[in-house]
């Protein structure tokens, strides 16, 4: 867990306007300190030395004050790998079929 800044503003539709110290990428998700999932990172503004981030919570972040600390998860959650599916389809098999007859040829 890598520390994200602290909220500064609340918006009515609950998105957070966080300051950071440096720009974040798009769509990594953000927790809380009991690791709880707030949402993601859907814009960074300001200047680059001083940037904000904004963090699209769906409703969830107006239970948060200003002050709050926001954490990034670093890692995703493995997926469960008990489906070992490739991605391409195996080659076919094609059968060999022995026929007695002569191809016909052309005079």
């Amino acid at each position: 867990m890598k520390k994200l800044g602290k909220v500064s503003v609340i918006a009515r539709n609950g998105n957070l306007l966080v300051k950071t110290s440096k720009p974040y990428r798009i769509g990594t998700p953000v927790v809380d300190q009991q690791i709880k999932r707030l949402g993601k990172i859907v814009d960074v503004i300001g200047p680059v030395r001083a940037p904000f981030i904004v963090v699209n919570t769906k409703g969830i972040g107006k239970q948060l004050k200003i002050g709050d600390v926001l954490y990034l998860m670093d890692k995703q959650p493995q997926r469960s790998t008990s489906s070992k599916r490739s991605k391409r389809p195996p080659p076919k098999k094609y059968h060999k079929t022995s026929s007695n007859r002569k191809k016909p040829t052309k005079r």
